[in-house]
């Protein structure tokens, strides 16, 4: 498992992330206008995600409103705005209405991962 930290590959592209994500697999379920979709999460912090979705990609602007993500420790209900999305790839979520409890297990994850 990586946690990439802004800047620090010194590449050239500024990464703007104002948190450490952790760049793992997660199961995740999601609703599309198809139904209940099953995808992955390959990049997770506690501001979003990027959803790795071959066949079904919302536009930049949807709401998703029931995201669930396993994690090591338990089953997180999450909402979200797609803010990028790539056709046949996938697509990148952020977090809204996160409560207290939510965004201490996802910070706590980014914790563990750069410890």
């Amino acid at each position: 498992m990586l946690l990439r930290l802004g800047g620090a590959l010194g590449l050239g592209n500024r990464d703007r992330r104002r948190q450490p994500r952790i760049v793992r697999y997660f199961d995740c379920t999601w609703s599309s206008a198809w139904g209940e979709e099953h995808a992955r999460i390959s990049s997770l912090n506690a501001f979003g995600c990027y959803i790795e979705s071959r066949f079904s990609v919302p536009p930049e602007g949807t709401e998703i409103s029931d995201l669930t993500v396993n994690v090591s420790t338990e089953t997180l209900l999450l909402q979200g705005t797609v803010i990028h999305a790539t056709p046949g790839i996938g697509f990148a979520v952020r977090f809204t209405q996160l409560d207290p409890h939510i965004c201490d297990c996802l910070k706590g994850l980014a914790d563990v991962r750069h410890s």
